[in-house]
């Protein structure tokens, strides 16, 4: 699959800022999209899993892509519980991409009791917000076309 403009999710190597609440074993992952122009970093803990677990189900997200209509990339996983994710929704020849904060009772409701692991974060995708393909939610997501 090849998109109009590049997009990558990584560990960000040149995200140096580490503040004073810091896990030791942290990281900062980053995505983007186009030539630089457009990113977002985000918090990884090692409370659940540990970053090599955050890459692999990356590809695993990835994979899924190729003959699904959604993914997920795990951003970050906390004992508390706290779970973002971005979450891919594919319609046609777009890729719709929306971050999503899961906490407490949301939480519980979308993962339930068994543990969350790499192959289980495809299985916890959540439903698109109502009226999330309309044009109201274009500055809160990532829109990328693909072309093959």
């Amino acid at each position: 699959m090849k998109f109009e403009k590049p997009f990558t999710i990584e560990i960000d190597p040149t995200y140096t800022q580490r503040f004073e609440n810091d896990e030791p074993g942290c990281a900062y992952g980053k995505i983007t999209m186009g030539y630089g122009e457009d990113w977002e970093s985000f918090y990884m803990s090692p409370q659940v899993w540990n970053i090599e677990d955050y890459v692999k189900q990356w590809k695993l997200a990835w994979k899924h892509l190729e003959n699904h209509d959604t993914s997920v990339f795990v951003a970050n996983i906390q004992l508390n519980p706290l779970l973002e994710l971005y979450v891919i929704y594919k319609i046609n020849n777009t890729i719709y991409i929306n971050n999503f904060l899961f906490t407490g009772t949301q939480y519980k409701k979308l993962v339930g009791k068994t543990p969350f692991t790499i192959q289980r974060s495809l299985e916890c995708i959540p439903k698109p917000p109502k009226d999330f393909f309309s044009k109201n939610y274009d500055a809160d997501r990532w829109i990328i076309k693909i072309i093959s």
